[in-house]
């Protein structure tokens, strides 16, 4: 569970410095609802770990929590994105469908998280 612990953190700077490096925070003006929802995300993974780190009781289902929101926040930019490549259409000007690193690191990314969600939701079920 560690490992899904130092996780939070990896995911979370992604998610927050990743988002502002790549878009800039000027984006708001022009889409706002995504970068709130990285930003959340963002946060959420922090909060999980603050838990986590302060041994509060219900921290496994915290953590199991964050992790399925962020899962869940991260499948239709992944597989959306999946789709426009496959079918080599553009749906977003921001998205490109021949940007096949932003494919391949959105995939990476929800990965990581349905696993640490699996590993959080096995933990908090022992646990509880």
């Amino acid at each position: 569970m560690k490992v899904v612990f130092y996780f939070n953190f990896i995911v979370a700077f992604i998610f927050l410095a990743g988002e502002t490096a790549r878009r800039g925070i000027f984006y708001f003006s022009i889409n706002a609802t995504t970068m709130l929802e990285d930003y959340v995300a963002g946060i959420i993974l922090l909060l999980a770990a603050l838990a986590w780190a302060k041994k509060v009781k219900s921290a496994s289902l915290i953590m199991t929590a964050a992790w399925a929101y962020v899962a869940g926040g991260m499948f239709v930019p992944f597989f959306a994105h999946l789709e426009a490549w496959l079918r080599e259409e553009t749906f977003r000007s921001d998205h490109l469908h021949t940007d096949i690193n932003a494919v391949l690191l959105k995939g990476v990314v929800w990965a990581i998280c349905v696993l640490c969600f699996v590993v959080s939701l096995k933990r908090a079920a022992i646990r509880n």
